[in-house]
């Protein structure tokens, strides 16, 4: 299974340079704007686009054509792309980690390390979820239909946020985000080993 998830670290390394240099601006931006939301936003939804394309890749290629020859566990080519969502999102952690604390002490924030670690505890937990659903749809329905998925699981959270925001909604979960952030991570990672599991069974009965 290394050299599965090998593979895609290959894939990923042919665009090193452009996601470098954006990261670096996101990065250079969330210190001139005092918000390292931007960063946060803008590696979110890096994670999803690359394992949005590994899965269009592997589908393009024919690659399942070729893997099912060699003596490899169909649960294990499965298994390499969770691996790699939870590395992405450890690596998100831990460049988001410092410069929110940086941030918000260059900013005079009262935004405090607890707080920190909430926030990141949600926007993990979002991220488990949302690939807890590509992954799946894009196995089974393809790159083509999955998109329309993807594109759901991104904006209809965001438009539901702005369509609640006037109200009284957002103002109650931010009240009780100790304990939304406290719940969000378990229920998280439960859901991504079902959606696991899922991919798997849907992998196993699919032909290609």
């Amino acid at each position: 299974m290394r050299a599965l998830i090998l593979k895609d670290l290959y894939v990923m390394f042919y665009q090193k340079n452009l996601m470098a240099i954006l990261t670096v601006l996101f990065f250079i931006a969330s210190f001139f704007f005092g918000d390292p939301g931007l960063l946060t936003v803008f590696l979110s939804v890096l994670c999803i686009t690359q394992i949005n394309m590994l899965l269009g890749y592997d589908e393009t290629s024919n690659w399942y054509r070729f893997v099912y020859t060699l003596p490899v566990k169909k649960a294990d080519i499965v298994k390499s792309k969770y691996i790699l969502s939870l590395i992405l999102l450890f690596f998100i952690v831990l460049i988001i980690l410092p410069v929110s604390l940086i941030t918000n002490i260059m900013a005079g924030s009262a935004i405090a390390l607890k707080e920190t670690f909430l926030i990141l505890s949600i926007v993990g937990s979002s991220l488990l979820i949302i690939l807890g659903i590509i992954i799946p749809v894009i196995i089974k329905f393809g790159i083509q239909k999955g998109r329309i998925f993807i594109l759901a699981s991104i904006f209809i959270p965001v438009i539901a946020v702005n369509v609640f925001s006037n109200g009284n909604i957002v103002v109650r979960l931010i009240e009780f985000i100790d304990l939304i952030s406290l719940i969000s991570l378990p229920v998280a990672a439960i859901l991504f080993y079902l959606s696991y599991k899922l991919s798997v069974s849907i992998l196993k009965n699919k032909e290609f």
